[in-house]
């Protein structure tokens, strides 16, 4: 029996390496067979789903753990979870789909939609997909999540229509996948007032019209080839009124004059950027009720557009950056405009990020008074690490200082904090040793 503190995550994947990837009946481990079978279920449950990178991985993965013994067998076509991801393209079989329907139970269903992905003839793929509607029709009000990928507009315009057909509207979320950077328009039934979807993930499409539901969304890649307009994304952002959670990575924005789209219920915002037109997004959205933002730049010039046109922080409680530090001057006018700031992030920054910070706090007795925590991505010395704290401990009555340290013993990089008490400072593991709890 494995010892407590077993990595099950480590177990499963050796299992599912040496024995389901290369599957060998005869060089087949008879110490396997000979544990408990509530202990095999829980192997098995970790072996990993490819559904994202791999659709096909998930089938292929349940095949080859049933396939081993008739135990195995047993407990794959008891498990729901297992039949729990479903995939439909032009490859899949209608005795494969009503086979996971049965087996999934109750559970919670992922859906796959794939139509000209690999090569395949559109049109007849879709005929084949409509032949699975009414068996697929049924399990839409437990499906949570559907993925929907396709190559081209014409291909898209089709998966479309099966959504339609299937009332997908009330799936939570939804995740869009383009190839080849076609213009991809999210789905018309997202203008219907009966649509419940709460998150959205487009990546490398342009937008339609989003439903009034929507609390989160993410744009991935969208690159300038899609033309997408500042005009396109006022749009569709205009119905959004519940959006709480935005994140756009590299997403290029064609600049052009209008008005800011208010988002009123907008708490968390993030950015990457590696070029001006994907920070535009900031030109176009006004964010009174910002309470999270999360900043990954590849330039300081980036940074200093970013603050120029980022006027409306006041309310920032929580600031993670990720960049090339700017000029003290230009650092300290950005601090200045979140004066409620509670939780600083600077991990992934350059490691001019450190000094410029250390510098402002020292020069400037009046910058960041509500900080409660300051991360460091980058190892420091414990001597500059307490002048930190010391500098952030007379601007704040509660304040932590965390810093990676190595562990070389172990193998990995593990977090120092630093704290005050009655006015001295000590670290996470006095604090442990001297009976108090510790909580981030």
């Amino acid at each position: 029996m494995p010892a407590p503190g077993t990595d099950w995550g480590a177990l499963a994947m050796t299992v599912y390496r040496t024995k389901l990837c290369r599957f060998d009946p005869i060089g087949y481990n008879t110490n396997m067979q000979a544990l408990p079978k509530e202990l095999i279920h829980r192997i098995l449950g970790f072996v990993p789903a490819t559904f994202l990178s791999d659709p096909s991985s998930t089938m292929t993965n349940i095949h080859r753990l049933r396939g081993v013994c008739h135990l195995w067998r047993d407990i794959v076509h008891t498990t729901p979870s297992f039949f729990s991801n479903l995939h439909v393209d032009f490859k899949t079989r209608p005795e494969i789909v009503q086979e996971c329907i049965q087996r999934s139970g109750q559970k919670d269903l992922t859906l796959y939609f794939s139509l000209g992905c690999e090569g395949e003839s559109e049109l007849p793929s879709y005929l084949l997909m409509l032949d699975l509607l009414d068996d697929i029709a049924p399990c839409i009000p437990r499906c949570k999540k559907l993925f929907f990928h396709a190559s081209s507009a014409f291909s898209a315009a089709l998966l479309f229509m099966l959504l339609n057909q299937l009332n997908a509207g009330s799936v939570p979320l939804m995740q869009f996948v383009a190839d080849n950077n076609d213009v991809l328009h999210l789905p018309k039934i997202f203008t219907a007032g009966t649509s419940t979807v709460q998150h959205i993930v487009a990546e490398r499409c342009a937008l339609g019209v989003l439903p009034s539901s929507l609390t989160s969304l993410e744009l991935v890649d969208t690159d300038a080839s899609l033309e997408l307009t500042a005009t396109q994304l006022r749009t569709a952002l205009s119905n959004a009124l519940a959006l709480q959670h935005l994140v756009a990575h590299g997403v290029s924005i064609q600049d052009d004059v209008g008005p800011r789209v208010l988002l009123p219920s907008l708490t968390a915002l993030e950015i990457s950027a590696s070029k001006i037109e994907e920070v535009h997004i900031l030109k176009i959205i006004e964010l009174p009720e910002l309470e999270q933002l999360i900043l990954q730049l590849d330039e300081h010039e980036l940074f200093d557009f970013v603050f120029k046109i980022l006027s409306h922080g006041s309310k920032v409680k929580r600031l993670a950056l990720a960049i090339m530090a700017s000029s003290p001057g230009r650092m300290r006018s950005f601090f200045t405009t979140v004066p409620q700031l509670e939780w600083l992030n600077v991990s992934g920054s350059d490691e001019h990020m450190d000094a410029t910070l250390i510098a402002l706090l020292l020069s400037y007795p009046d910058l960041l008074q509500s900080i409660q925590r300051v991360d460091f991505g980058e190892k420091m010395a414990d001597g500059l690490l307490a002048s930190m704290f010391h500098a952030l401990a007379e601007r704040s009555p509660s304040v932590k200082v965390v810093s990676p340290v190595s562990d070389v013993e172990n193998g990995h990089r593990q977090l120092q904090c630093m704290f005050l008490r009655g006015g001295a400072v000590v670290t996470e593991q006095q604090k442990v040793v001297n009976g108090d709890y510790w909580a981030d």
